[in-house]
C-alpha cells in the first residue's frame, strides 16, 4: 500500500481544491465507536489485540468495500509518519503499532483504524470548505457499521469512547485552514478566545512549526457530549465561515495598508528558493506560507497555489526523504533546497 503513494505528493483528494480553498484547505470528519461489552484497546494486550482485530476485520464486510488493509505492526515506524504526515492515518498510529491495522482508501480521503485508542475510528476528508460533504459520507459509513456491529452505547453519556471528552455523539468536525492574514494582523489571540467561547479549538498542528512558521492550524469542536450530529454540523459551519470571513478582511486589510510589505516578503521568499542552498524544514513552512499567500493574491506567478500547498507535505522530513533520499540534516537541507527550486522551475 505504502509503495503505491509515489511520488508522495498531494493526496488525490485535495489536488482538486475545494470551496474557499484560499483558506481552507481541508475539511475532515470523523467518528470514534467502540464495540459493546468490549474493553477498550489500552486495556489489551498485544496478542487479545491481534485476535480482536482479526475478528473485527471478519465480522465487518460492507463499510470496508473499497478500501485497502494495513496492519501496521508488519510495517516500519517510518511508514506510519508518512501516513500521518498526510493526514492519511491517525497521528496516534505512530505510537500504536502492535494489534492495530489501518484501512484506506485509494484517493486517500478515507481510513478506518482499528485498536488506536478506540475500536474503530474513521475519517472523511474533502478539499476546502465542505464539512456538510465529510459529514454526510462519514455518517453514510456509520449507519453500515451499526448494521452490523454492536457499539458501546450508554443513554446517559451517548456513545462510549477511550477518552471522556469524545462521548456523545462521538464525532468530531475538523478544518486544516491557513490564516496569514489573521496572523499579520495581530488577531490569532482573538481569534482562539473567540472560538474557546464557542466551544470551538484552535490548536497547532502535530508538527508545530507547520503552525508556527506556515500559518496553518486545525479548527475543531471541543466535544460532543449533549449535542446532537446536526447542532455540531452547524455550528461548525457557522464559525468555519466566520473564519473565512474573518481571514479574507484581515488579507484585504495587509493587501491595502501593506502591500510593499507583504510583496516584498513573498519575493525574498522566491529570492531565498532561487538561491539558497540550503533550508531548514522550519523555513520551508514560511516560504510555503509566503508562496501560497503570493499566488492567491496575484502577487507571483512562478507557481500556483495547489502547487504551494503541495510544498507544505514535500517539505516533510519522510516525503523529502522520499522523494529526494534520505541523509543528515545537512543533505536534507540541501535536497530540500533543490526541491523548492523544482517547484519554481516547473519541474514538480
Amino acid at each position: 500500500m505504502i509503495e503505491n503513494i509515489y511520488p508522495p505528493k498531494l493526496p488525490d483528494w485535495l489536488s482538486s481544491g475545494g470551496d474557499d480553498f484560499e483558506v481552507v484547505i481541508a475539511s475532515e470528519a470523523c467518528y470514534f465507536r467502540n464495540i459493546a461489552d468490549k474493553a477498550f484497546p489500552n486495556r489489551l494486550d498485544e496478542m487479545e489485540l491481534k485476535n480482536f482485530r482479526r475478528s473485527l476485520i471478519s465480522g465487518v464486510e460492507k463499510p470496508l468495500r473499497g478500501l485497502k488493509l494495513w496492519e501496521t505492526d508488519t510495517h516500519r515506524a517510518e511508514d506510519r509518519r508518512f501516513l500521518v504526515e498526510r493526514f492519511s492515518a491517525p497521528k496516534e498510529l505512530i505510537d500504536y503499532p502492535h494489534g492495530t491495522a489501518l484501512f484506506l482508501s485509494e484517493d486517500e480521503s478515507k481510513w478506518l483504524s482499528m485498536n488506536v485508542i478506540d475500536h474503530l475510528r474513521f475519517r472523511i476528508a474533502v478539499g476546502g470548505a465542505d464539512i456538510e460533504t465529510a459529514y454526510r459520507r462519514a455518517r453514510s459509513m456509520e449507519e453500515e457499521f451499526e448494521e452490523e456491529l454492536p457499539f458501546a452505547y450508554s443513554e446517559r453519556y451517548g456513545f462510549l469512547t477511550a477518552r471522556p471528552t469524545d462521548c456523545g455523539t462521538g464525532l468530531l468536525l475538523k478544518f486544516l485552514v491557513h490564516i496569514p492574514g489573521v496572523i499579520f494582523t495581530d488577531g490569532f489571540l482573538n481569534l482562539r478566545d473567540k472560538l474557546q467561547k464557542s466551544g470551538t479549538i484552535l490548536r497547532p498542528l502535530p508538527d508545530e512549526s507547520m503552525s508556527a512558521e506556515g500559518h496553518v492550524f486545525i479548527v475543531h469542536t471541543a466535544h460532543s457530549l449533549g449535542n446532537d450530529e446536526e447542532e455540531l454540523l452547524a455550528g461548525a459551519q457557522e464559525v468555519i465561515d466566520e473564519i473565512i470571513e474573518m481571514e479574507y478582511d484581515a488579507r484585504a486589510e495587509i493587501m491595502s495598508k501593506a502591500r510593499g510589505q507583504i510583496e516584498n516578503k513573498i519575493l525574498r521568499g522566491i529570492g531565498v528558493i532561487t538561491h539558497a542552498r540550503m533550508i531548514a524544514k522550519e523555513e520551508g513552512f514560511a516560504l510555503s506560507s509566503a508562496l501560497r499567500l503570493g499566488a492567491i493574491e496575484s502577487i507571483i506567478t512562478d507557481i500556483d497555489a495547489l502547487s504551494a500547498t503541495e510544498l507544505y507535505f514535500v517539505n516533510q522530513p519522510v516525503h523529502l526523504a522520499r522523494l529526494v533520499g534520505e541523509g543528515d540534516e545537512f543533505i536534507e537541507n540541501t535536497n530540500r533546497a533543490e526541491l523548492f527550486r523544482s517547484y519554481l522551475q516547473g519541474g514538480d
